[in-house]
């Protein structure tokens, strides 16, 4: 085969390689899109469902599960618009996420019922979680403020 022909056909598998990563790209996006519509119905639902056992017969314990949940909804579908406008899962948001469900765990079980071991272990990873949110927003800091 001569160069020219080698050429063309490298060309063409990277020009085709090119477009496919596109369209998988455009496909993923698609599906974070839906992603975000199905949180999006399931918080309008999941609402709903708080102020209607309000209503009739409010337990508490449920009521608070169910706002703690609606709350890492939320936060799971700021996660989500981000990753669309931006194309990046960034690393404080996704910890911020984790925070709140690990907390909501914590209310619901209550401290005082969990193993001193148990309490230690979430202790260290929140402590962990804390210092990766500090990173990102050192990272963001610097990112803002150039000298």
């Amino acid at each position: 085969m001569t160069d020219s022909k080698i050429k063309s056909n490298s060309s063409i598998n990277k020009f085709g390689l090119h477009r496919l990563f596109r369209n998988l790209d455009a496909l993923q996006d698609w599906i974070v899109f839906c992603l975000c519509v199905v949180l999006i119905i399931e918080m309008i639902l999941l609402l709903g469902n708080i102020f209607f056992s309000l209503r009739v017969n409010p337990d508490f314990k449920q009521i608070t599960s169910d706002s703690l949940f609606l709350l890492i909804l939320v936060e799971l579908f700021r996660l989500l618009a981000v990753y669309l406008h931006n194309h990046h899962i960034y690393v404080g948001i996704a910890a911020e996420v984790t925070v709140v469900s690990v907390l909501r765990e914590i209310i619901l079980e209550g401290i005082l019922h969990m193993n001193w071991s148990h309490i230690l272990a979430i202790g260290a990873f929140l402590l962990a979680l804390a210092a990766l949110i500090f990173v990102d927003r050192q990272g963001e800091y610097k990112d803002s403020n150039p000298h």
